[in-house]
């Protein structure tokens, strides 16, 4: 993978990181992830405008990556009302590379070396292993819709993967999956909460209207980077994210941890190495 391309990357797996934590403190988690959808929808109005259509080939997986990022976040909503950032960013961003890279496999042609394979796979043991030691109930619950949302990551990355090439342009693509994705998330946030949602929207506007730009910003690195390399080598880099997620969760938030979190961080800096090495 290019330096540029690398270091893009990268950008996109601290303001990933810096949003989710952004969620996990809200007054209403689906409210606040409501007003980041929509701020990312806002955001991709003038761009759609002046860019080309995206090819009508592309259109499936435009319909595919609105309904799947509903359900992803569902399951991150429920999974921060029963657990720690700390636990349940690490084992959701853990379970999409390995995903993504079978799914790449089988549907893109994206066939992996050795090295590469073991590069995934000490990042996504690294990654997993800051999820070890759940025995509450409450914890069960958080690591169950946990890993629904690691599928659910690895869905909607193999269909964005896909449709930023149909499309033609990865820009137009990514600006139309944002308004289609805010228009119905907002839907669906008004029809589970009520009328109620208009003030709960409000709540907390400056700082879920900045995660907005974080996560817009951040995924459209991401879909253009897989339009121009391999789906699990982008996937897998950008699960990075989660050394910074640890971090705050542990400095910030007050989650324990620390170690385990700097023992997991060396192996998931290790596995992206091997990922990316040429001899």
């Amino acid at each position: 993978m290019p330096f540029d391309l690398a270091a893009a990357v990268l950008l996109s797996a601290v303001l990933h990181a810096l949003w989710n934590s952004f969620v996990k403190v809200g007054r209403d988690r689906l409210a606040s992830i409501a007003v980041i959808s929509v701020t990312g929808g806002v955001l991709s109005v003038p761009v759609a405008a002046a860019a080309a259509w995206p090819s009508a080939a592309s259109l499936p997986f435009l319909i595919g990556s609105v309904l799947s990022h509903l359900v992803y976040y569902y399951c991150l909503v429920n999974a921060y009302r029963f657990g720690d950032l700390s636990r349940v960013y690490p084992l959701a961003r853990g379970l999409a590379p390995p995903v993504v890279a079978v799914g790449a496999a089988v549907v893109a042609g994206e066939w992996l070396e050795l090295r590469e394979i073991a590069g995934i796979a000490l990042v996504s043991c690294g990654i997993a292993s800051l999820v070890a030691g759940a025995g509450e109930a409450s914890d069960r619950r958080a690591l169950w819709f946990a890993a629904a949302t690691g599928l659910m990551i690895a869905t909607y990355t193999i269909i964005d993967g896909l449709g930023a090439r149909y499309a033609g342009q990865a820009l137009s693509y990514i600006a139309w999956m944002n308004i289609g994705e805010s228009a119905t998330l907002l839907a669906a946030a008004r029809l589970r909460r009520g009328a109620r949602i208009w003030p709960l929207l409000r709540a907390d506007l400056r700082r879920t209207v900045l995660a907005g730009v974080m996560a817009t910003i951040g995924y459209g690195i991401v879909i253009y980077a897989m339009s121009r390399g391999a789906m699990a080598h982008v996937s897998a880099l950008r699960e990075t994210s989660v050394v910074i997620a640890a971090l705050i969760g542990t400095v910030v938030l007050g989650e324990p941890g620390a170690l385990a979190r700097i023992g997991a961080a060396v192996v998931v800096a290790a596995g992206v190495i091997v990922m990316n090495w040429r001899g």
